[in-house]
């Protein structure tokens, strides 16, 4: 039986014997190498095994829960008492601390970004806008280092310089 196809260049017909299947060969028209493929009722299907789902619902699963406790979180640390100032309270300029909770609300924003997660990075880009000059700080030096925080690796350098320009001029 003869194997017969459509030369993949001039899409002329081409037709050939059954021991060349799976083989190159020149087209007898156009002169390119062309593939020749193995008939259909040759080809034995593939025994695939059953589909194990357990490690994707597992990192679903996960998912949420680290999404209910940001949640959680964000909803606790947003909570004001009535009789407390709604104004932020004043802050000493060089305590670490602060410093390091605005790094992970900026990290935060840019991990959430790179996720496509967009209503949650507003969240946080929203906490972040309460003090823009601690978060200019954070962001520059982000943009500045040679190495990005461990988080933040496997988003792409000029991706991450292009969220924290956004968050930058967001304000």
């Amino acid at each position: 039986m003869a194997i017969e196809f459509h030369c993949d260049h001039c899409g002329k017909l081409v037709k050939t014997s059954n021991e060349n299947a799976g083989k190159r060969g020149k087209c007898p028209h156009c002169k390119n190498s062309v593939y020749i493929p193995t008939p259909s009722e040759e080809l034995e299907p593939l025994k695939l095994a059953p589909l194990d789902t357990s490690e994707e619902d597992e990192k679903k699963r996960l998912l949420e829960e680290t999404r209910q406790l940001t949640q959680q979180i964000r909803g606790d640390k947003t909570e004001v008492p009535p009789e407390m100032p709604k104004a932020p309270l004043p802050v000493p300029e060089g305590d670490p601390r602060l410093q390091l909770d605005m790094e992970t609300l900026v990290i935060e924003y840019a991990l959430s970004m790179a996720e496509g997660s967009l209503a949650e990075a507003e969240e946080y880009a929203k906490d972040i806008r309460t003090d823009m000059g601690r978060a200019g700080d954070v962001i520059q030096r982000l943009t500045m280092d040679d190495l990005p925080p461990r988080r933040l690796a496997k988003i792409p350098r000029p991706v991450l310089i292009g969220f924290l320009r956004q968050l930058r001029g967001s304000s």
